[in-house]
């Protein structure tokens, strides 16, 4: 009984949520963003907002790992992997930010 009044519920709700947004007016969140080339830019500048602090995290991490293993030759190689794949995805994030720059001044400059 319980589970039929929540999902009795549940379907109310979702019917008369779009009226009730129906009368207020969307704001469009890609304010300035009129092409496919500015929209993947803003996606990336998001991404790279997000991903180089996430790579400095990951490179201490990796220096805290170097730091406790203390010798210990099992720690030790866990900390080479960390370090090393924490520097292959900051050169893949580096990577993409480089070749869409490159491909955007292509672009803009064969524009005119």
């Amino acid at each position: 009984m319980k589970n039929k009044i929540t999902s009795f519920l549940f379907l109310i709700i979702a019917f008369f949520i779009p009226f009730a947004f129906a009368s207020a007016q969307l704001q469009n969140p890609l304010n300035n963003i009129s092409s496919f080339g500015e929209l993947i830019a803003a996606v990336l500048d998001i991404v790279m907002m997000i991903g180089f602090p996430i790579a400095v995290l990951a490179i201490m991490y990796s220096g805290f790992l170097f730091v406790t293993a203390q010798g210990n030759s099992e720690k030790l190689e866990s900390a080479k992997n960390a370090l090393l794949w924490t520097v292959i995805g900051t050169a893949v994030l580096l990577g993409s930010w480089v070749l869409s720059v490159g491909i955007s001044s292509t672009i803009e400059s064969l524009r005119g």
